[in-house]
């Protein structure tokens, strides 16, 4: 037992120190302008107007150090009124206006974003520890410490380890879900009860897209229930004996699912605080419009107007189902050069194809190719690759394409499965084989450590690297406004005049002291003010201009919003940067 606590202990310590330090670099992300601050709000009023597009946990999560340090909130501010009137939901700006105001007027936003992220690390530890464990008990003490080093080295984890977004949260409880299901099948004792239930409960109420846990226990139950494994009740053995039927196997998995399900409906009302009403303020309620929702046909609509009108789910959860739905019908994304509102059903392939450290895909294929010789037997196997593959299939069937972090889920599995080559350094193995494993595990250390702080901007050599990875992905991949604190630098350094900023994000470019005249972009600003932004055509010859790389590809930006920014930046991409910020934001001079 020593021996997992001390490599666990020493793998946490230095997780935590590089997500920390990684994450103390960045500026609030786009999300997290808005997801902080409703996570607080809701933490400390019981109010769930702002961001209910996404369930409340990981927010409420969030907010607990900003409670403890007694984070200011103006409740009488001209946003919260607006966002509690009219039309709630995803399109609503004031929760980005409330949620700005939050950080940068009322609050100081670098403690209070750093203080905001540290229960995601703590999470993604915990995760980790996960992954460690199920990887030892399925090939042994050197897969353990393999998969910990994997996890510590993959570039999209640790990004999202150190940003309050729902991408992470939702990672470790599916993982924790199907661990404890599929531990629950072959032994029900009360640990892997809590530990499938707790795990469903919080992916529930984490993100809309939770109940995709259900198929896919279904799916792990039939391939339990084919094999010739035997089911131990342990808790109800007395009563049960030994259950080895298709049939008895069947009805243990579906008993499970049910309890799990009303855990998840448990957990769901008491991060609402078993209220009903989205706010205290039964005014709020009267402002949604349900019948727009009600008037859309399908299955899964009339389903949850039937749980509004039963009151079966909270309010506040109705409403952002609906919300979050409606926000993937259509949602501009990028490859390759293209914009699409509806996607391509071949984008996370390719995000994953080159958002992934090319060993750590090198030992997922040779992890593939050794499962007969070094697997833990294809039921176990299957368990670890069947989940991933069905939430990659769903995410490939959907419309939102904004970010590899949408396919996060199928990282933990992927490297528990990937860990089996560890074996190659046994004893008596061949010595080739542990030098070849060797050599891979320590370039994917290289690729995390030539990457890093900028965790989130990593592109493998297929895309050309961090440099080269703006020509295929934009957005969360690779821009997420993240880097105003890095940009602040170097105009410290480089105070050059005149200066011009196409900022995407939704942090404050004046508190990082960044004085700039403002190019047609999406931020916060350009909503608030659209008219106050300099003409391309003001942009003189020897002038400075910053360019966040998903503006500088026009994605939610076209000449219908902004006239003349298409042409702008195609000139723009004709020129060589003079310096990149992060990876995300070209600094270019005019010619």
């Amino acid at each position: 037992m020593r021996k997992p606590i001390f490599v666990f202990t020493i793998f946490a310590v230095l997780f935590f120190a590089l997500a920390a330090y990684s994450g103390g670099r960045k500026s609030a992300t786009n999300d997290e302008t808005a997801h902080i601050a409703a996570g607080y709000a809701a933490l400390k009023t019981g109010d769930y107007r702002l961001n209910p597009e996404h369930p409340p946990l990981i927010k409420l999560l969030s907010g607990v150090p900003l409670l403890l340090r007694g984070a200011k909130l103006d409740l009488g501010d001209a946003s919260w009124r607006a966002v509690g009137t009219g039309k709630m939901g995803w399109r609503h700006i004031e929760q980005w206006y409330f949620g700005a105001k939050f950080l940068y007027e009322w609050n100081d936003a670098d403690r209070t974003v750093f203080w905001a992220r540290a229960p995601i690390i703590l999470l993604s530890i915990g995760l980790a520890g996960l992954v460690g464990w199920w990887a030892w008990s399925l090939y042994g003490w050197r897969a353990g410490c393999l998969a910990l080093g994997l996890y510590l080295t993959t570039p999209d984890l640790l990004a999202h380890s150190q940003l309050v977004t729902t991408d992470l949260g939702v990672t470790c409880f599916f993982f924790l879900a199907v661990f404890g299901f599929w531990r629950a099948l072959h032994s029900l004792t009360p640990g892997n009860l809590v530990m499938a239930c707790v795990g469903t409960g919080c992916l529930l109420a984490a993100k809309f897209s939770g109940p995709l846990i259900f198929p896919i226990f279904a799916a792990l139950a039939v391939i339990f229930a084919y094999s010739d494994e035997k089911a131990d009740p342990a808790m109800l053995r007395a009563r049960l004996g030994e259950i080895g039927t298709f049939r008895s196997k069947l009805l243990l998995a579906g008993a499970l699912m049910a309890a799990c399900a009303l855990t998840g409906l448990l957990v769901i009302w008491a991060c609402y605080r078993f209220r009903h009403r989205i706010s205290p303020d039964a005014a709020v309620s009267g402002t949604i419009d349900w019948m727009r929702y009600w008037a859309k046909d399908g299955l899964v609509n009339n389903l949850m107007q039937a749980f509004q009108e039963w009151r079966l789910l909270p309010e506040g959860y109705v409403l952002g189902f609906f919300d979050a739905f409606e926000s993937l019908e259509r949602r501009p994304a990028f490859l390759l050069g293209e914009i699409s509102e509806t996607g391509w059903w071949y984008y996370f392939p390719v995000s994953f194809l080159i958002k992934t450290p090319l060993p750590l895909i090198a030992l997922i294929v040779a992890g593939g190719v050794a499962i007969r010789r070094f697997g833990a037997g294809l039921v176990n196997e299957l368990a670890l690759l069947t989940p991933a593959a069905i939430y990659l299939a769903v995410a490939m069937a959907g419309n939102i394409n904004i970010g590899n972090r949408h396919i996060l889920p199928i990282y933990p599995f992927l490297i528990v499965a990937a860990s089996k080559i560890a074996r190659v350094f046994e004893p008596g193995r061949a010595k080739w084989m542990a030098a070849a494993c060797g050599l891979l595990l320590a370039w994917n250390a290289v690729e995390i450590a030539r990457v890093y702080p900028h965790d989130l901007a990593y592109f493998n050599q297929i895309a050309g690297g961090p440099a080269g990875g703006y020509r295929w992905l934009v957005d969360s991949n690779l821009d997420w406004g993240q880097d105003l604190k890095e940009l602040a630098r170097y105009r410290r350094e480089h105070p050059e005049e005149p200066f011009y900023l196409a900022y995407f994000g939704t942090a404050s470019p004046e508190y990082y002291g960044i004085r700039a005249k403002h190019l047609p972009s999406v931020n916060i600003e350009a909503f608030r003010n659209p008219g106050g932004f300099a003409r391309f055509s003001d942009v003189q010859s020897g002038a400075i201009v910053a360019v966040s790389a998903t503006s500088l590809q026009c994605v939610l930006l076209n000449d219908q919003r902004a006239k003349g920014v298409e042409r702008f930046m195609a000139g723009l991409r004709e020129l060589t940067p003079i310096a990149r910020i992060g990876h995300s934001i070209f600094v270019f001079r005019m010619p």
